[in-house]
């Protein structure tokens, strides 16, 4: 036993707390709960060594691409502020996607939807469901943000080695005359299925795509 803050905390054989391992009782999507069973990872040394598979531009000829692009009626610093300070229960959370947990690469810590109350920061790993069909199809799916650059203006996630798809999707925000921003989210994608890629992906893709906008420029409009 160790003591902690005035408390004991069981310690294993191998040196491991309790915070170590991940918890999948409070992680509330079966779908992700599956993904996480299916990689075999549990601890924090385990997600430590989670890869991603990003977008190369020397192999580009072999990915897909979607583009979306909005136009908000706010400066780009009120537009990056937000994009840059919400919280992964905020951003993702609604109809088709829904905040499962994340893993902090810089804190060496899990964090789960009851406590997600920080920014975004580059090597969060993010698990997500996505509810497709109405519900009748689940799918956990995991990427990290790589890149929150601020000088830049432009936001990256890849995908996890592994996956359904492998692939970046790169967030850009570009300053326009009059004053509004423009938001452009960048995806390229590949998968082991032609049919999913052409058919499948781009049809989903684009309306979780729009939740996830929707959701933060909804923050955005309440502060206004």
């Amino acid at each position: 036993m160790a003591l902690i803050a005035g408390g004991l905390v069981s310690v294993g054989a191998n040196g491991q707390t309790p915070d170590d391992t991940l918890d999948l009782g409070k992680v509330p999507q079966k779908a992700v709960r599956k993904l996480i069973r299916k990689d075999k990872v549990k601890t924090v040394a385990d997600f430590q060594h989670i890869n991603t598979a990003c977008y190369r531009d020397d192999d580009s000829l072999r990915y897909e691409t979607n583009l979306k692009t909005y136009v908000v009626n706010a400066s780009i610093g009120q537009v990056w502020e937000k994009y840059a300070s919400i919280t992964p229960e905020k951003a993702w959370n609604g109809r088709m996607v829904n905040f499962g947990f994340l893993f902090s690469k810089p804190d060496n810590q899990f964090i789960y939807p009851d406590n997600a109350d920080e920014p975004i920061r580059v090597g969060n790993v993010i698990f997500v469901n996505l509810r497709l069909l109405r519900g009748l199809k689940n799918l956990g799916v995991g990427f990290e943000v790589t890149r929150l650059d601020e000088e830049q203006k432009t936001i990256c996630f890849c995908y996890l080695k592994d996956g359904v798809s492998n692939g970046s999707q790169e967030i850009r925000f570009i300053e326009q005359p009059d004053g509004r921003t423009q938001v452009s989210h960048l995806t390229h994608y590949r998968s082991h299925s032609a049919f999913r890629d052409k058919e499948l992906y781009p049809r989903f893709h684009e309306k979780l795509v729009g939740e996830f906008h929707e959701n933060i420029l909804r923050q955005l409009d309440g502060d206004l």
